[in-house]
């Protein structure tokens, strides 16, 4: 399948193990005519050996790598991204995951069907050393969030993938990228942000395999996220989505308990100071509150949830037809 339309930018810095592999999952893929350009943020490394040592091994891979004169960060990279997307889509992976080898052909195909949506992405497995064996075939299927209800029904069923997003690129050069407000978690706003310009797809299968080690960002909290970034995040979430406050608003407390949990905040701050400060930011009415809190009520709304999302989830899950070009 040709995807000239696609540019698939690699961001990298001092992981010439890794980068390796994720481009060899690149050039394996069962789609063709994409570029890769790798975005090395002067990496100290063997990186360039690795990546002419693929250009050489993959003679018909379009492969550039652009060589910032700074480290610019994390963040910086992904901006700089942004600044350099030209084609009509463009895909973000990290240097030191795998993309399934069905996966680009796929998300291009479920583009041509749906040219309105502003973001492909599919499911990811955690996986401590990552390979590009024993793949299995790539189950196609999948979910359309639209634009009206995206944000919802990224709550109640599965939030979208950052790791092997693929965009229009008009649409994601309107998006910022805010490590200041959100910290390390400022990839989930700019999905749910994004996810206010358009449709998204999300296909069902394992589309990646997402790389964990003991310091990735997820595995330690020393960076983050703090009190005040999940709170920005939650209060601004409440603020961009409107419609279906009566299940939103319940999920959104759902997802706070979730952040609160996962990003161990009882270090900082109790349970019940952490509910004051959205209340105090109007994401959350006293009374919401009281009636989140009783055990009684909340058991209710969350079997009222699971329902809820068993009727999203037929109603927006999707078979995979085949496209001629």
């Amino acid at each position: 399948m040709e995807c000239k339309n696609l540019d698939v930018f690699v961001l990298t810095y001092n992981r010439a193990e890794y980068l390796r592999i994720m481009l060899e999952s690149l050039c394996t893929q069962t789609a063709t005519g994409f570029k890769i350009k790798i975005l090395n943020n002067c990496s100290t490394d063997n990186t360039l050996e690795v990546i002419e040592e693929i250009k050489k091994q993959y003679l018909d891979r379009d492969i550039e790598v652009i060589t910032h004169e700074k480290n610019l960060g994390n963040a910086g990279n992904f901006i700089r991204s942004q600044e350099l997307a030209e084609n009509e889509y463009t895909a973000i992976f990290h240097d030191d995951d795998a993309i399934h080898p069905e996966y680009i052909a796929a998300a291009m195909t479920l583009f041509k069907i749906h040219p309105q949506a502003v973001m492909c992405t599919g499911h990811k497995s955690l996986i401590w050393n990552v390979d590009n064996n024993n793949w299995n075939a790539l189950y196609k299927n999948y979910h359309y969030y639209s634009k009206n209800n995206g944000i919802l029904l990224g709550l109640l069923i599965h939030r979208t993938v950052f790791a092997d997003a693929i965009y229009n690129t008009v649409a994601y050069k309107k998006i910022s990228y805010n490590p200041k407000r959100y910290g390390k978690l400022h990839d989930n706003m700019f999905m749910f942000e994004l996810n206010n310009l358009g449709d998204i797809i999300f296909i069902q299968g394992i589309c990646m395999r997402w790389r964990q080690h003991k310091n990735s960002d997820s595995n330690t909290f020393s960076t983050g996220p703090f009190p005040n970034e999940i709170w920005n995040i939650i209060q601004d979430l409440s603020k961009i989505y409107k419609k279906h406050r009566f299940l939103y608003k319940p999920l959104l407390w759902n997802f706070s308990y979730f952040l609160y949990n996962w990003s161990c905040l009882s270090k900082f701050l109790t349970w019940d100071e952490f509910i004051d400060e959205l209340v105090r930011r109007n994401v959350f009415g006293k009374f919401e509150s009281f009636m989140y809190i009783n055990k009684f009520c909340i058991n209710n709304i969350n079997k009222m949830i699971v329902q809820r999302a068993k009727h999203y989830k037929k109603k927006i899950a999707r078979g995979y037809p085949p496209v001629r070009f």
